[in-house]
Parts: structure tokens; C-alpha cells; sequence
């Protein structure tokens, strides 16, 4: 608005050579799409299909839950090559869920991510079940928030049937195309193919159609990850097999269960030992002085324990405590389950052999040796902690299989915090990762990478000696495309639009002039060599790596001018990655 001047005096206007600046947007914000165990916020259950940012896995845990509980179980198999130590093989007890989002999210945060949005299209059910009906209408409710850079739908991977897996590749591939603000991350599914090269021939034949391919790209194959698996009660443990000839068979639920085989127990000699021995039991806490006597000998018990011949004792305190000996009498002392009830067993040592030396471990617990048959039960078992330990240990090693996507979708995010989305997000270290669970050589690595007839490259993540996992291509599904064969290049193209489109919106119904056309150019021009310096565009010079037009006669004629379209015209010379490093080595002959 122009000043108005009615008095004398001075005025002071202050007039702006400063144009608006450009802020580069957001990149590799993902929306991962997928079943979870709930949906609540602030302890309010919300829909389905509602797309909720997150910035950690704790974040997740507090609105979505957990892993599905997957159950495995344990085999105990005899020791291998002279080792006195028991293999231990851990395998599903039945066909695992599928449900793997949780996982997915999890690698996305041990590989650098951020922020992402979630999109919970079902809770789990006992009966997993997975519907492409439900992941489309996630992908669509993914649409609504321009906040999303990448698309990731780790469980299309579960489907069986192609032409689901197909509609759901295309479909993600269409929104970014329509979008123009966002990339597809895809899963090569291997099902029960053997080698790269079906796998190849299968993706790109039955997964995923002919357009839209600079838009996405895919990863190949499975990387064994670091995830352990969530367990039905995690502190159970199912045995279901002991090999070895042991009874280990059953639910542990503590260390305490699995004991150690009673091995040091001597069994009476004859049913007719029985009865030298009395079994009485009395309250573990009374309220009054008791008093009784076996085989010649005084116990009394009181509140301050047990006198025996008038010695006090305490209850349990320790070992010298639960097996005390008096003369030819063996008293064994054990609490039951109830903690209130104390059990003596006074035997009769004699002829009959019936001398009983028991190893009790008192973080065991105590089980009561019945004499009642002729057969010895129960007994105060030792815990083995060693098969424990090792039961643990082999059940933490047993992690997830997962497809890349996921993890993919977190390598992106940290190439962009560490280097810039012009980065090529290859040639760099998959976290947290033990190895692709397919060998891929060279020769297939080449077939995976160029496909001469459609273009559908499909990226390997390989193991490389010394180096570890690492990602080992860089190109879109359109590997043929001159323009957007790489992912760098497509993801940077995104971000330049997407920035300068939200940064150029205040132009709308300003007065298309040159006064207009000057500080959009300006403010276009100071963007890109802001990227120029930062190595995403190639050039000597400012002009060599990009231009900005827009002007009457320039980008627009006054046609366009009285139709209201302000027309910018930009170019830019993106760096492209250095795929190929091609070494020329040549003899040379001595010349003196």
C-alpha cells in the first residue's frame, strides 16, 4: 500500500532488494503401510487408514504395539564332533504370521531414518490374513499427506496371488506419478524361486507393468536381518524335542524349571524300605510352640525355627540348613508352593540302602522326594543354567528374514542427512544386518541390473569381503531411460519441483510483470546455486550447471500474459553417479 504524505516532515520507507528465499523440503519421509497389533494415541483407539507421523520405534510401540508373537520352538540335539555341549535348533513351531511392518520400521530406524508416517490398515488376527482390498486403501489415505517422500508396503511381499502384487506395484507407481512429490520403494518377491534370474524374469513379467517407471525402483534379495523375532511370552520357552534321551520336553516359563537331571539320588533297595521313613507336615509360620519326635530325637518348632535336641536352626536359610544329619536320621527340609507349608521327611538310614544325598540349589526352588511307590520322583534338582543360557542365546540368534524395502527406505534417509539427496543411496553399509540370504555373482548381477528389452533394473544387495553388506545399484525401473535411469537423479528432480512450487505460491494474483518475473527468477537462481555448491548439479560455472528463464518473449507471449500464466522455464545439470569406473592400463616400453 502506497504511503500517504499530509504533513512536513521526513518519511521513512523501507524497501526490500532481498528476494524470498527457497527452502528445500523434506526427503525421505516415508509412509510405511501395514497391519499392527493396535491403534491408539493418548490411550484413544483411532480408524483405520489414518495416517500418524512418528519420529522413533518407541513412538510406534506406544500407538501401534509390537511384533506379531511368533512361536518358535526348541530342539535339543546331541553334542557335535566330541563337544560336551548339547546343539540347540530353533525353527517355527508353525507357519510364521507374515505380518512384518513392525520390523520393516524397526530397520528403517537402525539405518538412519527419521520421521515417517504410519498407516495401520487392520489390527493382527490369529489367522493372518492379508488383503490387497485394505493395502490400497492405505496407499490411497497416503495421498492426503504431502508431507510423505517414499512409499513402502513391506507386505505385498505375503501375497500369493501375481496380479494382487502387480496392482499394488502399479498403484504405487501411479500416485507418485500423478503426486510428482514422491518415490516408490518395491520388493523383488522371491517365493520359492532359486536364482536371481527367475526371480528377475518373474518380477518383471508378472509384478509390475510398463509405466511409471521412473518413479520407483526395487531391491533384491532377503537380507537376513538383526530383528529378533517377538516370542509368545517371551519368557517361555517351548521345548519340543529332546533328542538326546533326556525329558526336556515342555513350556519352560523361567530359569528355575529347566533343572538338571536328578543323577545323585539313591533309590531304596526294596518296596519293604518304605516304611523307615515318616512324612509329617506342619505350618511353616505358627503361631504356637510345637513339639514332636521321630525315632528318638526332640524337634521343636517355633517362630524362631526349628530345635533340634535343643539346637536352633533356621528354615532354608542354606544348604547345611535343608539337609541336616543327625546320628543314622537324614532330615530333608523343602518349602512347597505355597511358601507356608514345610515338609520333613525323617529316613531311616540301614541295611535296606535307603540313604538319601540330594544336590538342591536353592534358587531352584524345592520339590518334595516321594517315597510312596517304587519308583523315585521328584527330588531338589540343581537348575542348569548352561542349557538355559544356551537355549537363550540360540533363540536370540534366530532373527528376521526381510525384504529391503524397509531398510532401504532408512539407508536413503541417512545418504540424504550425511551426503544430499543427489547421493546416490548405493555403495553403502545395510546396519544391523548379518547377509543377503542369496548369493548374487557377477554374471547375475549384470542380468538383475540391465534388462535390454523392458528396463526394469532391479538393484542387488550384496556381501562384499571386508566390507559387509552393502547396496550395490542405483537405478529406477527405467534403466533404459537416459533421463531418469538413476535414483538420485529422479529424487532430486522431485525435491527442486516440490521446493520451488511451495516457495512460488505467494505469486499467485501478484501483478504478472517484470517486477514479479525478476524476484521469482531471483529467488529460483539463488536456490540452485545453493545446490550447485553443494555438488548436486555439475559445472565449472553457475551457468554451465543451470539456467532460469521467464520474461515476455522469454517463456511467455502475451497471450500467456493475459490468460494469467506465468510461465518459468528451468534447467538443470544433475550429477550422475559414477556407475561404471573403467580403468585403462597400458605397458609401457623403456626408451633407453
Amino acid at each position: 500500500m502506497a504511503q500517504s504524505y499530509k504533513h512536513p516532515g521526513v518519511y521513512v520507507e523501507e524497501i526490500s532488494k532481498i528476494p524470498p528465499s527457497i527452502a528445500q523440503v523434506e526427503t525421505a519421509i516415508p509412509g510405511f503401510i501395514g497391519y499392527t497389533a493396535k491403534r491408539e494415541k493418548n490411550g484413544i483407539a483411532f480408524d483405520v487408514n489414518i495416517p500418524q507421523r512418528i519420529t522413533s520405534l518407541l513412538e510406534f510401540e506406544q500407538y501401534f504395539g509390537g511384533a506379531f508373537p511368533e512361536v518358535l520352538e526348541v530342539t535339543i540335539e546331541n553334542p557335535e564332533n566330541g563337544s560336551a555341549i548339547p546343539k540347540i535348533v530353533i525353527a517355527p513351531a508353525d507357519v510364521l504370521s507374515g505380518y512384518l511392518l513392525y520390523y520393516h520400521v524397526k530397520m528403517f530406524y537402525e539405518n538412519g531414518g527419521s520421521s515417517c508416517f504410519i498407516v495401520s490398515v487392520g489390527t493382527f488376527t490369529a489367522t493372518p490374513a492379508f488383503d490387497k482390498t485394505e493395502l490400497l486403501n492405505g496407499l490411497d489415505a497416503c495421498e492426503k499427506v504431502d508431507e510423505i517422500t517414499l512409499l513402502v508396503i513391506p507386505e505385498i511381499t505375503t501375497l500369493t496371488i501375481s496380479s494382487q502384487i502387480k496392482e499394488l506395484n502399479d498403484a504405487m507407481l501411479a500416485q507418485c506419478a500423478k503426486l510428482r512429490d514422491r518415490f516408490a520403494i518395491l520388493d523383488a518377491s522371491q517365493a520359492d524361486l532359486s536364482t536371481p534370474v527367475l526371480v528377475a524374469d518373474k518380477f518383471r513379467s508378472d509384478f509390475i507393468s510398463d509405466i511409471n517407471l521412473k518413479y520407483g525402483a526395487v531391491y533384491y534379495p532377503q537380507v537376513q536381518s538383526g530383528a529378533i523375532y517377538n516370542r509368545v511370552a517371551d519368557e517361555n520357552i517351548l521345548i519340543s524335542k529332546d533328542n538326546r534321551g533326556g525329558d526336556y520336553t515342555g513350556i519352560y516359563k523361567s530359569v528355575g524349571d529347566i533343572k538338571k537331571p536328578i543323577t545323585d539320588i539313591t533309590k531304596p533297595a526294596a518296596q519293604a524300605s518304605v516304611a523307615a521313613y515318616t512324612k509329617i507336615t506342619i505350618d511353616a509360620t505358627p503361631t504356637e510352640k510345637q513339639s514332636i519326635s521321630i525315632a528318638g530325637i526332640s524337634l521343636t518348632f517355633d517362630t524362631g525355627g526349628i530345635a533340634i535336641d535343643g539346637t536352633t536352626t533356621a528354615i532354608a536359610k542354606s544348604l547345611k540348613d535343608i539337609i541336616i544329619a543327625h546320628n543314622d536320621l537324614k532330615l530333608l527340609i523343602g518349602a512347597e508352593s505355597s511358601g507356608k507349608i514345610v515338609t520333613i521327611t525323617a529316613l531311616k538310614a540301614g541295611a535296606d540302602g535307603n540313604n538319601i544325598s540330594v544336590a538342591y540349589d536353592p534358587k531352584g526352588g524345592a520339590i518334595a522326594v516321594k517315597l510312596d511307590s517304587s519308583t523315585l520322583m521328584g527330588g531338589f534338582d540343581s537348575v542348569d543354567f548352561q542349557l538355559f543360557n544356551q537355549i537363550k542365546s540360540a533363540l536370540n540368534a534366530y532373527t528376521v528374514p526381510l525384504y529391503p524395502s524397509g531398510m532401504m527406505a532408512g539407508v536413503m534417509a541417512r545418504v540424504d542427512h550425511d551426503r544430499g539427496v543427489w547421493k546416490a543411496p548405493a555403495n553403502v553399509n545395510i546396519k544391523t544386518v548379518y547377509k543377503p540370504l542369496m548369493a548374487i555373482n557377477d554374471e547375475q548381477h549384470n542380468y538383475l541390473n540391465i534388462d535390454p528389452t523392458g528396463g526394469k533394473s532391479i538393484n542387488a544387495i550384496r556381501r562384499f569381503t571386508g566390507r559387509g553388506t552393502l547396496v550395490s545399484g542405483a537405478r529406477t525401473l527405467a534403466g533404459n531411460d537416459n533421463e531418469w535411469r538413476y535414483i538420485p537423479i529422479r529424487r532430486l528432480f522431485i525435491v527442486v519441483e516440490e521446493s520451488i512450487k511451495k516457495a512460488t505460491e505467494f505469486v499467485v494474483f501478484e501483478p504478472n510483470d517484470s517486477n514479479t518475473w525478476v524476484r521469482v527468477k531471483a529467488m529460483c537462481e539463488n536456490f540452485l546455486n545453493q545446490l550447485w555448491r553443494q555438488g548436486a548439479l555439475a559445472g565449472a560455472k553457475p551457468e554451465h550447471a543451470y539456467f532460469v528463464n521467464v520474461g515476455l518473449g522469454v517463456t511467455m507471449t502475451s497471450i500467456d500474459v493475459l490468460e494469467g500464466r506465468l510461465i518459468i522455464e528451468i534447467g538443470m545439470a544433475a550429477t550422475r553417479p559414477a556407475e561404471f569406473i573403467i580403468l585403462k592400463i597400458s605397458h609401457l616400453l623403456a626408451k633407453s
